[in-house]
């Protein structure tokens, strides 16, 4: 299950290159209290058409808390023919670099 999974420096090169869509996945609040920059905010427990939001190109790196979520999201994506990827460590493993 944890196969597709991107570490933070990864998505920094491929943020860099304009080459990463990066989905915060967490619940609303979460994201407003902090999130990586360039995040774009789609809970996944709040939405049904979840996978009908994306196109099938490009990189697209899913973020949750922790990696947990993001994992199963990544999954499912991926089983859908997405190219997606999961953030190793989530927003946790992101604040905890930055410090």
């Amino acid at each position: 299950m944890y196969r597709y999974v991107i570490t933070l420096g990864e998505l920094k090169k491929l943020q860099k290159q304009g080459t990463v869509r990066l989905v915060d996945v967490r619940e609303e609040e979460s994201y407003k209290k902090g999130h990586i920059p360039e995040a774009v905010s789609i809970p996944y427990s709040e939405d049904q058409d979840f996978l009908e939001k994306f196109e099938k190109a490009g990189t697209i790196v899913i973020c949750c808390d922790r990696g947990n979520l993001s994992a199963k999201v990544t999954l499912r994506m991926r089983k859908a023919g997405y190219p997606a990827y999961s953030l190793a460590g989530g927003y946790e493993g992101y604040r905890r670099f930055q410090k």
